[in-house]
């Protein structure tokens, strides 16, 4: 049964004219459902705005903090060593999938079933409603133009740019997502009065953007090898539209799309670098991450200028204890499929020095 996301009224209203009805695959009573679900989620919104008019006028925003990097390079790791800092806010996984209401609703939420561990269904990670999450869901759900309406609407994959660069939008749809986003952080910070640290992928691709509309924003800069990248986001992909999709889709679809997303992830966030300055960004590889974790991150946080690391160390410590024993996944290509990434990739996958990961994947026939 597909999964229903939280979208505002004129969220679905926009998605909804996007569906290719030739390829569509929701009936009558999954449009009504959304439809219903919308407009109640926009009246508490307008609930949750009002009730906290008044300070979110006047709320002054950290400088967030941004963790960078294509989808499965390693970031949710990343945001959950850096949200064991309590110095830093996040937004949760429930804020994220409820951005209508969690000012209004978390709370009492939290003294139920909030903190139940459950797995990831693309790598097995354990996550709860409280866990550290992507804003980018809360954006879609508000109505900002996302890469994640493609997780509706996967026909729109047909065309990546548009799809994943906003300078491809019109002025009004950029306009729109600054001030989403805006919002969000404000109700954020109303709620934690904390520099928020905010971790998704699709963020890397409006690097150049991000860097004009927060000047004093820090980023970390992640990345895995590519080859495992590729391989981990064909079934990340498959997995997510499987869950929400109301089109009909295609392996080959998601292969074109993966290998044509990492290239232009690549073209914005070689863009973006040169604007940052010193102290500004600090650029790490998963695989020295996952090996010396408490060390890389402090280095991120002298590379970023953040104090008090010591502070931090021991609920790090834990935390990486904790997750000491999670086992990655063996992923398996076919032949085609790794000479695609080959012929696409390859310059940029020998630029950072990385080779065909024997460890993590098998090539098939």
């Amino acid at each position: 049964m597909k999964r229903r996301l939280r979208l505002s009224r004129d969220a679905w209203q926009r998605l909804a004219t996007k569906i290719d009805h030739d390829r569509a695959i929701l009936g009558l009573a999954t449009r009504l459902l959304y439809s219903a679900a919308s407009v109640s989620n926009s009246l508490l919104a307008k609930l949750q705005n009002l009730s906290h008019a008044e300070i979110l006028e006047t709320v002054g925003v950290p400088p967030p903090i941004f963790l960078l990097g294509f989808w499965r390079s390693g970031t949710t790791f990343l945001h959950e060593l850096f949200c064991c800092d309590t110095r830093f806010g996040f937004p949760s996984t429930y804020a994220c999938m409820n951005p209508a209401h969690f000012l209004l609703t978390e709370k009492a939420f939290q003294k139920g079933v909030a903190k139940r561990q459950t797995r990831r269904p693309m790598d097995n990670m354990q996550y709860s409603w409280t866990s550290p999450q992507e804003d980018e869901f809360a954006l879609l759900c508000m109505g900002a133009p996302s890469p994640y309406e493609a997780l509706l609407v996967p026909s729109l994959m047909s065309d990546p740019r548009v799809l994943l660069d906003l300078r491809c939008r019109s002025g009004d749809e950029q306009g729109r997502w600054a001030q989403m986003l805006q919002l969000f952080l404000r109700l954020l910070t109303v709620q934690q009065d904390k520099t928020m640290v905010l971790k998704s992928p699709t963020h890397g691709f409006r690097l150049p953007l991000l860097t004009s509309l927060f000047p004093k924003a820090r980023f970390v800069i992640i990345e895995r090898n590519p080859y495992e990248v590729f391989a981990s986001n064909l079934k990340l992909w498959q997995t997510l539209l499987d869950r929400y999709s109301l089109e009909s889709t295609s392996s080959e679809q998601i292969e074109s799309f993966v290998l044509a997303a990492y290239l232009i992830h690549e073209e914005a966030i070689t863009e973006g670098i040169p604007s940052l300055g010193p102290g500004m960004v600090s650029r790490v590889r998963y695989e020295d991450v996952v090996a010396d974790p408490l060390g890389h991150v402090k280095r991120i946080y002298s590379d970023l200028g953040l104090a008090e690391f010591e502070a931090a160390r021991p609920a790090l410590e834990e935390h990486i204890a904790s997750v000491s024993g999670y086992q990655r996944n063996r992923l398996m290509l076919s032949k085609a499929q790794k000479a695609a990434v080959d012929q696409l990739w390859g310059p940029l996958i020998r630029d950072k020095g990385y080779t065909w990961p024997e460890e993590w994947l098998s090539l098939s026939a």
